[in-house]
Order: C-alpha cells, then sequence, then structure tokens
C-alpha cells in the first residue's frame, strides 16, 4: 500500500510540473502532448495524459474527469505524447468504443530517422503493439473499433508539407498498401497544415481543415471505416491568419459540415452527401474590422 501511494504522489507531482507546458510545434503538425489536457474517451467521463517519464519512459495516466482521480497510470519505453491533430489544440488517439489508446513519438528532428507509435489497451494500459517506421509520420486518426490508426507519411525536409494519408493495422503494425485517397481525384498532391478536425456522431468520419501556403484553404474527409476520403475546396482566397478563427461543426444526422467562426456565425456549409460547397463570408482575423 505505501509503494502504490509513493506512486500516485509521484504521478501527481509530474502533472503539476507539465500542466503548464507542452512540446514545441515546429513540424508540419502539432507535436503530441504531453501533460495538458491529454484526450478523453468517448463519452467523457475518462480523460487520458501523457506524463513525461524521463528521457527513455513515458508515464500514461487515466483521470476520471469529475474529480480528477487517477484511476490508473503505466510507465511505457520512449518519449511518447498523445496526439494533437489540428494547430488549435485538437487531440486524438483513443478509439470510439474505448479499447484502444495510440501514444506518438516526439522527434526534435524535422525528419526524425523513424516515427514510433504505441498501442495501448485502454482499459489496462498494457502495451499492445509498438509500431516503427521509417522517417517522419503523423497521426492522423483511428477507426472506431481501434482496428485501424490512420497517419500522415511526409516526404523530404525539401518539401515537408507534401504527405500522403497510410492506413496501418493496429494489430500486426503493418502498413496497408496503397494511399487513402479521393477517388475522384486520385492524382492530386496533398499538402497544407492542418487547422481544427471534427467527427461525425461515431467518429467514423474525421473531417480536417486544411489551410495551404498560398491563402486558401480545403477540408479533408477521411472514412475511418471504409478508407476512403473526400477532398473539398473552399472558395477562399488570402484569408491568411484569419483561418485559425474557423471550427468545424458536424450535424447530428451526419449530413452537414458547418464552418464558422465564434462571434461572428456560419461562413461555409458542405453538403456531406452530395459534397456542395456554399460559402457565405470569409473568416475574419483577430481584430480586423467585421464588414
Amino acid at each position: 500500500m505505501k509503494t502504490t501511494t509513493c506512486a500516485l504522489a509521484a504521478l501527481f507531482i509530474a502533472l503539476v510540473a507539465v500542466a503548464h507546458g507542452a512540446a514545441s510545434k515546429g513540424g508540419p503538425t502539432p507535436d503530441p502532448l504531453v501533460g495538458w489536457d491529454g484526450v478523453k474517451a468517448s463519452g467523457g467521463a475518462v480523460r487520458y495524459v501523457a506524463l513525461s517519464g524521463g528521457s527513455h519512459a513515458t508515464t500514461v495516466a487515466a483521470l476520471r474527469v469529475r474529480d480528477g482521480r487517477v484511476l490508473r497510470f503505466a510507465v511505457v519505453p520512449g518519449v511518447l505524447g498523445i496526439p494533437q491533430v489540428a494547430w488549435d489544440g485538437t487531440s486524438d488517439g483513443i478509439s470510439a468504443d474505448g479499447q484502444r489508446l495510440v501514444l506518438t513519438s516526439i522527434s526534435s528532428q524535422p525528419i526524425p530517422a523513424r516515427t514510433i507509435f504505441v498501442v495501448l489497451r485502454a482499459g489496462t494500459l498494457r502495451t499492445l503493439r509498438t509500431i516503427r517506421l521509417p522517417g517522419l509520420w503523423a497521426f492522423d486518426a483511428i477507426s472506431p473499433d481501434g482496428a485501424t490508426i490512420f497517419a500522415l507519411r511526409y516526404g523530404s525536409a525539401a518539401d515537408p508539407a507534401h504527405y500522403s494519408v497510410r492506413a496501418i493495422d493496429a494489430t500486426t503494425g503493418r502498413v496497408l498498401r496503397g494511399a487513402i485517397v479521393d477517388r475522384r481525384e486520385p492524382d492530386v498532391e496533398m499538402r497544407g497544415s492542418p487547422v481544427t478536425r471534427a467527427w461525425n456522431a461515431d467518429r467514423g468520419w474525421a473531417f480536417t481543415l486544411y489551410s495551404k501556403a498560398d491563402g486558401t484553404a480545403f477540408v479533408h474527409g477521411l472514412d475511418t471505416t471504409k478508407r476512403n476520403a473526400v477532398c473539398l475546396d473552399l472558395p477562399w482566397r488570402e484569408v491568411g491568419n484569419a483561418i485559425g478563427q474557423v471550427k468545424l461543426r458536424v450535424s447530428r444526422d451526419g449530413r452537414m459540415l458547418t464552418l464558422q467562426q465564434p462571434g461572428l456565425g456560419r461562413l461555409a456549409s458542405i453538403d456531406l452527401r452530395s459534397l456542395v460547397v456554399r460559402s457565405f463570408r470569409l473568416p475574419v482575423a483577430p481584430g480586423a474590422p467585421v464588414s
């Protein structure tokens, strides 16, 4: 009992120590989260947080959201964090059924020698599979049943904004053949920076708003159950930093995706059946006059 008490006390100290800091955001996608809010499981009752466990280990903890109680924790080899999937701080890594949790490696190198994904059984925090892939990969999504991890495979240091979406078998660690593309435009290159993310009700679809260096933007929709994708350009030009004010929302019936800005209202909508995009107004940067 004394050992357990000491361990929980050490875990609490670690939580406090990292509560005001996270990994730097120096790559094409945000670094994984260390400390901070971690990621909530479906239903919102449990939160998973990764904590620094030294130079070669990570402590991962399951916390009860209601009162912050530590339900369970484990030490995992490697320097790891909870995946972030957009620059607004949106996190992911827990399957919709609550069975699997994915951690990903943190690297100070723009193009590291390898990327590591660690698949845990969420109920026990036992490691099920460690996946090591050459080069730079970034967690993108996980299927509702936790069977498939989707990751962005990035190119060289000379062109880090270019990527392809790949599917990985979470049980075997095998990268499945072929990139996940919009079948209507299979040859279109994917490039951009993820701004924000939203899911439909069963988390079978992940929708991500991407900004491009030329001031345009698009929404990428990833079907995590059928391994399909759609890529929808927005009729926006030179939106600049205003893109960071945009949020996504999927309607309850899953038929409509709305792009909105807090305090300004609806900016655009996408009919998810016909894939028709309608734009009503441009986003507005903080401090800029609203027309």
